[in-house]
């Protein structure tokens, strides 16, 4: 007889437990709605994502990973030259949801 799956070290105890007592329809409804969760995250959409003070958006593309955006940023520095609107950059970002807002993973600058 296979022995069942472990369940990953990571995952807290209360799903470890109760998700191997659920019936097949159950998990693959549970499957399903993972699988949906985990697109809604890495799906952010153009019209979601904001300049902020003294940033532009260059570029949005949608990728398996999360969202790719590339902007120019400002410095915040008073006497430097984005503060005449000559940005630095541009630099790459991966954009995912977490919660209720968005993660900026820094991924450097974008060589041309």
């Amino acid at each position: 007889m296979t022995p069942r799956p472990p369940a990953p070290d990571s995952l807290p105890q209360y799903l470890a437990e109760g998700v191997p007592k659920q019936d097949d329809a159950d998990l693959r409804t549970l499957r399903d709605w993972i699988d949906d969760l985990l697109e809604y995250r890495q799906d952010v959409a153009a019209e979601d994502i904001d300049a902020g003070e003294g940033e532009t958006i260059e570029a949005v593309e949608e990728s398996s990973g999360g969202t790719v955006v590339i902007k120019k940023v400002s410095c915040g520095k008073d006497n430097c030259k984005c503060q005449s609107g000559e940005l630095h950059g541009p630099y790459k970002y991966i954009v995912r949801r977490q919660g209720d807002s968005l993660d900026w993973e820094y991924k450097g600058a974008v060589t041309e």
